[in-house]
């Protein structure tokens, strides 16, 4: 019986291990969330923004799904990407304003014939060293910030916990070699409480 027993443990821990990257995983994602400036609930609010402006864009057409990026901070939705048809660029804002709790869009979603994998992987090539800049920071909350590069242009979202750490993120994102323009909609901790 004894042997029975030892034999069947031996075969769980294997199995009970393997939970708890999971469990630890969840953990440290809500952990991470609840650092962020807005917490864990306009984490999540944010995050049904996202999910519902991209389904109407893939109800539309899965085309305008893949080619909009959409980012949401605070009720507030930047919209980036090229299109080819410019009614699409229209459409794609006017959804993102129908859904529940959208306080702005900001639309930079461009008219174009579409960009090459060569500017598609430059573009993530920057995004990646913008956000490595502000991660290995100690001065900065990284978790307070979003960005995304289209055509070089890099896009900042966020939430500023003083001037000084806005000119921070600014200067490491115009400072990564082939930036053309940076454009900020990061607010101050301060602007925002009020």
């Amino acid at each position: 019986m004894k042997f029975k027993f030892s034999f069947t443990l031996l075969l769980l821990v294997p199995v009970l291990s393997s939970c708890a990257p999971v469990i630890i995983g969840g953990g440290a994602m809500v952990g991470a969330l609840a650092t962020r400036e807005k917490g864990v609930s306009g984490t999540m609010s944010d995050s049904q923004i996202s999910v519902a402006i991209k389904a109407k864009y893939y109800q539309f057409n899965p085309d305008l799904h893949a080619q909009v990026g959409v980012n949401v901070q605070n009720a507030e939705v930047l919209l980036t990407g090229s299109v080819s048809d410019p009614q699409w660029q229209v459409e794609a804002e006017k959804m993102a304003w129908e859904v529940n709790g959208v306080k702005q869009v900001d639309n930079h979603i461009e008219v174009s014939e579409g960009a090459g994998l060569g500017s598609i992987a430059a573009d993530g090539l920057i995004t990646t060293q913008v956000k490595a800049n502000l991660l290995f920071d100690g001065d900065i909350r990284s978790l307070n910030y979003s960005v995304k590069t289209v055509g070089g242009v890099v896009y900042i979202m966020g939430l500023a916990q003083s001037q000084e750490e806005l000119e921070k993120v600014t200067k490491y994102a115009s400072g990564v070699k082939g930036v053309k323009k940076v454009v900020s909609y990061v607010k101050l901790k301060d602007e925002a409480a009020s």
